[in-house]
């Protein structure tokens, strides 16, 4: 018997979901030993916490993200190709004139603020994603520059910026992308996709 031919394949496994949760600056040694034990699946690391889950139903259910979230500023999670950004917000560094709740769409995407501890949690959730736009606009580590831009997005919500929320307000509600003037906005419109 001879092998007449072999080739190497790479096969994508759907049935995952992964989690990424990102801090704006390095957490204490106190809070890692409280995220090290909130999962068995969890990578640790000064400014992250990443959690893969590979089977159906697996998946860290909202409780336990909340806690997660008690020690990060943003989490960005993907299962099935939906999208979750979660950015925690100080509400006391919000100018007054910015109404979050005027923003608030509950559909099959949604954007949603709920108080959490004495943060708010922005959460953009059920989104997709145009892939090869990402990866020009985002680089090959698209969960890690997803998290830098909910930092972003943050400081420009601080600043009383509010075109990154028209953005994903239309998306939720119409189901369709505006170009914005931010660069949060800019890159969010560059990203999304209408499925």
């Amino acid at each position: 018997m001879h092998i007449l031919n072999s080739r190497r394949q790479f096969i994508a496994d759907h049935s995952s979901t992964n989690y990424l949760f990102y801090a704006a600056k390095p957490i204490n040694a106190a809070s890692r030993s409280v995220v090290n034990s909130l999962s068995s699946h969890v990578d640790v690391g000064s400014r992250t916490a990443e959690i893969k889950y590979h089977s159906d139903f697996a998946d860290l259910g909202d409780e336990r993200r909340k806690k997660f979230l008690a020690h990060f500023d943003v989490e960005v999670r993907e299962s099935y190709d939906w999208w979750t950004l979660s950015v925690m917000l100080d509400p006391g560094k919000l100018p007054k004139d910015v109404n979050l709740e005027g923003f608030e769409v509950q559909e099959e995407s949604s954007l949603t603020f709920t108080k959490q501890g004495k943060r708010i949690r922005l959460c953009f959730d059920g989104w997709h994603q145009d892939y090869s736009a990402s990866y020009e606009a985002l680089g090959d580590d698209t969960m890690k520059e997803l998290a830098k831009l909910g930092l972003k997005l943050r400081e420009e919500l601080y600043a009383g910026k509010t075109d990154a929320l028209k953005v994903m307000k239309l998306y939720c509600e119409e189901g369709e992308i505006s170009s914005g003037r931010s660069s949060v906005a800019k890159k969010l419109s560059a990203i999304l996709e209408v499925i």
